[in-house]
């Protein structure tokens, strides 16, 4: 080894010499222990290998459309008329359209950013499966949301069931027409499980304070009182609920403030009053007996769909499977009963805008696929994703700096935080299901006619 004088081309003298040279011994011993850890890191990296994007299903509501209500019958719990809409009742609006492309464009650069399609390009005609609901708003979102996936590539078919009068698709409404209702004993000894002994408050005016700012905002006058007011009702939660909602409709879909509750409310009012529809919404589509009944057959299509993308099953039909084999993106069109009767069934759990659980338009339940490449075991992951409901009202461009809200979500079976092996989680979410409930064969199918 050269001596420190060597080195630096002049004496120094030895004390000054001796700290100089122990700092390059100190400062080679440094690098071959980072060098070490580089080698064993990437030795570590070959033994586990890394997980990847195999296969996505989304379970999404529609987008944003007006009432389900007839004016005729809103008008009778308010003073004055409600707002018209320039669609058709449940059609999406033209603004409902546009918040929703965003959602498809920003999953593509989601997509594209996991390797799963391409960043630019049409994907390929059997990498994407979609179903659908028949509702117009169910097939026009679609039509919407991949226009945004899909920019410039010709429309992809949509599938829904083949039209049977009466008959309504038994994955999105399995209840009455594919299963009967539960007996109303059955029901009734359901909703006191989760009610207990305040069945009365939970409905009641005692129990909903903001229900009476709800009513000001439909009736501000006493001298001109609604011809039904919603605090008359026995239950005037459940009288206030589905309004509450239409009056938020109003909100994000980008009418002037003046229009949104009669010019009568806030942002920040919506935001208290918001709760009061999650909250009946979720007793009566997320409780035990109305996940499982009504849940138990989407769940159990979910599963088989998941079951056919894993490498083990590559290539073969699993019955129950929505789309092809070899299949990326399976998306399905619902509606926010699907999401609470999925969630609740698997016992999944977020927030979004401060509200628990709630499924505004938009929503959607995201299903993973991940393969190890080293192992080619398979994981699954859970996320929530949904738009707030200012970026529903700007209906504004997503991407990876303005990302929606997406909370991960813990499977059954599964540790939060931790990963999960496929199979675990299948084998819970198996148990969970009713299969009285479940119709394994799928509806016969068509293909959705183009929009006029």
């Amino acid at each position: 080894m050269r001596s420190c004088t060597a080195d630096l081309g002049h004496a120094l003298p030895q004390t000054d010499c001796e700290i100089l040279c122990a700092m390059r011994t100190l400062l080679v011993a440094v690098m071959l222990l980072a060098a070490t850890l580089v080698a064993a890191q990437t030795d570590r990296s070959k033994v586990q290998g890394r997980d990847e994007l195999r296969f996505t299903l989304i379970l999404s509501r529609h987008g944003i459309r007006p009432p389900l209500t007839a004016d005729s019958v809103l008008n009778l719990h308010s003073a004055d008329p409600w707002p018209g809409w320039e669609v058709p009742l449940g059609y999406l609006t033209p603004h409902g359209a546009v918040a929703i492309q965003q959602m498809g464009a920003y999953m593509r650069q989601d997509f594209a950013r996991h390797g799963l399609l391409p960043a630019t390009g049409c994907p390929g005609s059997n990498d994407i499966y979609i179903y659908s609901d028949t509702d117009e708003r169910n097939v026009t979102s679609t039509r919407s949301t991949f226009a945004g996936l899909e920019p410039g590539c010709d429309p992809r078919p949509i599938h829904t069931i083949a039209p049977v009068q009466g008959v309504r698709d038994p994955l999105f409404s399995p209840i009455p027409g594919t299963f009967p209702a539960p007996p109303a004993e059955v029901a009734e000894a359901g909703m006191k499980a989760v009610l207990g002994d305040d069945a009365a408050e939970f409905f009641s005016l005692a129990g909903n304070p903001e229900l009476k700012e709800f009513a000001h905002i439909l009736a501000p006058d006493a001298a001109h009182p609604a011809a039904k007011p919603i605090l008359d009702d026995p239950r005037p939660l459940t009288a206030a609920s589905a309004m509450i909602e239409d009056v938020f409709l109003e909100f994000i879909d980008a009418k002037p403030m003046a229009e949104v509750g009669w010019g009568r409310l806030d942002e920040a009012t919506l935001l208290r009053l918001r709760p009061l529809h999650a909250k009946q919404f979720i007793l009566t589509t997320r409780s035990p007996l109305s996940a499982r009944t009504s849940g138990s057959n989407m769940v159990a299509h979910i599963l088989d769909t998941m079951e056919q993308a894993t490498e083990s099953r590559q290539g073969a039909t699993v019955p129950g499977a929505l789309g092809p084999a070899g299949t990326h993106l399976v998306y399905i069109s619902g509606h926010d009963s699907n999401l609470c009767n999925v969630g609740g069934l698997l016992n999944l759990h977020w927030k979004v805008d401060g509200v628990a659980d709630d499924t505004p338009p938009d929503s959607q339940i995201v299903f993973e696929l991940w393969q190890n490449s080293q192992s080619k075991q398979w994981s699954v992951r859970l996320l929530y994703r949904g738009q707030t409901m200012d970026q529903l009202r700007s209906a504004e461009s997503l991407s990876a700096t303005n990302r929606p809200v997406e909370v991960p979500l813990t499977p059954p079976g599964c540790v939060a935080g931790k990963p999960c092996s496929f199979t675990a989680f299948a084998r819970a979410a198996h148990a969970l299901l009713d299969p009285a409930r479940v119709q394994q064969k799928l509806p016969p199918m068509q293909v959705a006619p183009p929009t006029p």
